[in-house]
C-alpha cells in the first residue's frame, strides 16, 4: 500500500463525513428533546469522543454543568467503543469505525486493527485525523 493509499483512505473519509452528519443531526434532535440551546447541543455534539478537550472547552464557554456533560459524553463513547468493536468489526467496519470517533487513531487504534486486521488502520488513521482536526474548529465556531 502507498502512502498516497493510506493519506486518501476513501473509506476512513467517508465514515468521518458520516460522523460528523450524524453526529451534528443527534445534537440537535438532543437539544429539542433536553430544552438546550442548539449551539450547545452542537458544540457538546461535536467532541467526537475527545474527552480532554471538549470539557476544557465547553467549561469555558458554557459552564461547568455543560463541560462536565460534554466531557463525560465522550469518554462514555470511547468506552462503549472499545466495548462493542470486537462484535461491531464482524458485522459492519465502518460503524465500529465510525463509533470510535477522533480516537480512531489513537486510543482505539490497537482495538480495530486486532479485531479488524491491517487493513482497517489506514482507514482508521483517516477518519481520526480528520475528525481531531475538526474538534476544535466546531467546539470554536458553535461556542462563539
Amino acid at each position: 500500500m502507498t502512502l498516497k493509499q493510506i493519506v486518501l483512505n476513501r473509506r476512513g473519509m467517508i465514515v468521518a463525513v458520516v460522523v460528523v452528519a450524524s453526529s451534528m443531526l443527534g445534537g440537535v434532535i438532543n437539544a429539542l428533546i433536553l430544552g438546550l440551546p442548539i449551539k450547545t447541543a452542537l458544540a457538546m455534539a461535536s467532541g467526537f469522543g475527545w474527552y480532554s478537550l471538549s470539557g476544557i472547552l465547553l467549561t469555558e464557554s458554557f459552564g461547568p454543568v455543560i463541560g462536565s456533560a460534554a466531557f463525560f459524553n465522550d469518554l462514555a463513547r470511547e468506552l462503549i467503543a472499545i466495548m462493542l468493536i470486537p462484535g461491531l468489526v464482524r458485522r459492519s467496519r465502518s460503524t465500529a469505525l465510525g463509533l470510535c470517533g477522533a480516537t480512531s487513531m489513537d486510543f482505539t487504534l490497537p482495538v480495530l486493527q486486532r479485531t479488524g486486521g491491517l487493513e482497517m488502520v489506514p482507514a482508521a488513521i483517516v477518519h481520526g485525523f480528520i475528525l481531531s482536526l475538526l474538534v476544535p474548529i466546531l467546539m470554536a465556531f458553535f461556542s462563539a
